[in-house]
């Protein structure tokens, strides 16, 4: 974060960040050109794409690698033997652990470039509509939300840096802030987009008043604030803006990129290369027959548990279909010139017989040329319209549990709720599977699990069930004894070759402590700035 400190704060000092489009060089130097923030911006265009940038390369050193690593492997979805992420399977990732470390930049990348627009973009700039000067403005305060929302959920107590001007002299002494002060400037920041963003253009790529509202729900229901995660979960609802796919695997399909159902999204490019193209299906893809590029390395596995929890469902074929390949699968998507592409009976990436197919998109021809090696031109989903509707779902059942901040809803609360099981049995319903006439908050979790399977959600959801915590981090632990208990059961183990007739399951159950359920500050900043691993400071919100 120091690095990110230092060089928005001499750009700002200088009045000189050109933030425009994509070209992160932009971001790495100040600008060689006498071009400023005050003779660029003239035209509506040139404000318009001022946010381009905050949903692209920045976010790639968290969608690369350790985004899936900390959400997939940590939370029992996965499983690899690839030895610079396997160490999240078992919580054990050091502080020196390159992936730690981009787990940290590439949000603060993101903060950073947000924050040189909140600074240095006039309030007012003649011959500019004021709603497009308000709503880049908005955009920059709904992506820095999202970015922090990504932070805490990591490593709990981060810095707060709004202004890096007021870092100019100590930036090598920065404190973190409690976890309940990064979730008031979320909070505030989204409230700032919801007002500012114009409304219904989410399907451009960019986020709108409408995915403000949905990440401020999100962030309430996070905070065990059900009434307001119901209050704005309601207004995405009755907005109209969004809607469900009618067909759960055209959500990750190139040719779907910016849906109905798409709320916000990281915005990948194939014909700009490595930093810039949606790199999982190079990781995750089972053989270069699906890439047509040379990758599809298929270092991930969808766990033994993850399968078990699709199979326990029954009927929920439609999504496990969309998001793990099984023995003998039919895809014609991919490989579509050859005819389609059969997953092979005797196949099994890391030894799970399976491997996954969301965000697996296929070659060049299956995606109208918009993949290349290690570059795929497919949306990483940040959130989408079932999302809201569970949190609907679930804020409900949580006013009707009548549970405190700080203590999680039991998993055995259930609700009968009309409007509740409306919207739960929506998102089943898509999928075909049967309505329910009640359910429970273990019922919930398991929707959401499976839902959303492989999308970087279900380890905050284990993380978030024992209730909102207003400090912590790695060397200051909450308690997390649902999670824990959730955790110790799961399959974590291999099979045995696909080439036995009854392959034999190596079971692991792993027990996570709670240190575990925050990862550690990387060593190079930390060594920079000691500060971040002591007690966190209140930060002052009238600066």
């Amino acid at each position: 974060m120091k690095r990110y400190i230092k060089y928005v704060t001499g750009m700002a000092a200088m009045a000189s960040i050109l933030v425009a489009g994509c070209k992160k060089d932009f971001f790495n130097r100040p600008p060689q050109s006498s071009v400023t923030v005050g003779n660029y911006y003239k035209t509506t265009s040139q404000v318009q794409a001022a946010t381009n940038g905050l949903y692209g390369s920045p976010w790639f050193g968290w969608n690369n690698k350790v985004g899936w690593a900390i959400t997939e492997l940590s939370s029992g979805n996965g499983f690899t033997y690839s030895s610079d992420v396997n160490a999240f399977i078992t919580w054990s990732a050091p502080n020196a652990n390159p992936e730690i470390l981009a787990a940290w930049d590439s949000p603060f990348t993101v903060i950073a470039q947000c924050n040189a627009l909140i600074v240095n973009m006039a309030p007012t700039i003649d011959g500019v509509p004021q709603s497009m000067v308000n709503n880049a403005l908005g955009e920059a305060h709904l992506m820095r939300a999202v970015a922090y929302f990504y932070l805490v959920r990591v490593f709990g107590n981060v810095p707060i840096v709004e202004n890096p001007l007021n870092d100019i002299a100590n930036f090598q002494t920065v404190p973190t802030n409690p976890i309940s002060d990064v979730y008031t400037l979320m909070v505030r920041d989204l409230q700032f987009a919801e007002a500012n963003c114009s409304s219904g253009t989410a399907n451009t790529g960019h986020g709108d008043s409408g995915s403000a509202s949905a990440m401020l729900a999100k962030v309430y229901l996070y905070m065990q604030d059900y009434a307001n995660a119901q209050k704005e979960a309601e207004k995405v609802i009755n907005s109209g803006e969004f809607s469900l796919l009618p067909t759960y695997e055209n959500l990750f399909q190139t040719a779907f990129n910016n849906n109905k159902e798409s709320i916000l999204a990281m915005q990948w490019i194939s014909n700009g290369g490595y930093d810039y193209g949606n790199s999982i299906q190079a990781s995750w893809a089972y053989n270069s027959t699906i890439t047509g590029t040379g990758d599809g390395y298929g270092v991930f596995g969808p766990s033994i548990d993850l399968q078990n929890a699709f199979a326990a469902e029954g009927g929920d074929t439609t999504r496990r279909h969309a998001t793990i390949m099984m023995p003998g699968s039919f895809y014609p998507d991919l490989d579509a010139a050859s005819g389609g592409y059969r997953f092979p009976v005797n196949a099994s990436a890391q030894n799970q017989n399976a491997a996954a197919k969301k965000y697996v998109v296929g070659t060049p021809a299956d995606n109208g040329g918009k993949s290349a090696a290690q570059a795929a031109g497919n949306n990483t989903y940040i959130m989408r319209y079932s999302d809201v509707l569970l949190i609907e779902a679930e804020a409900i059942l949580g006013q009707e549990a009548g549970v405190q901040p700080g203590t999680g809803i039991p998993l055995t609360a259930s609700t009968s709720n009309a409007t509740a099981l409306s919207y739960f049995n929506m998102v089943r319903a898509r999928v075909g599977v049967p309505a329910v006439t009640s359910f429970t908050y273990q019922q919930l979790l398991n929707e959401r699990r499976l839902e959303f399977a492989l999308e970087q959600d279900y380890w905050f959801d284990l993380c978030r069930i024992d209730g909102y915590k207003t400090e912590g981090s790695a060397i200051s632990p909450t308690q997390h004894p649902t999670a824990i208990a959730i955790i110790s059961q799961q399959e974590r183990g291999t099979y045995s070759t696909t080439a036995d007739n009854n392959p034999v399951i190596y079971s692991n159950k792993l027990t996570p402590t709670d240190a575990n359920f925050f990862f550690p500050v990387p060593v190079v900043e930390s060594a920079t700035d000691p500060n971040l691993i002591k007690a966190p400071v209140p930060y002052n919100f009238s600066n």
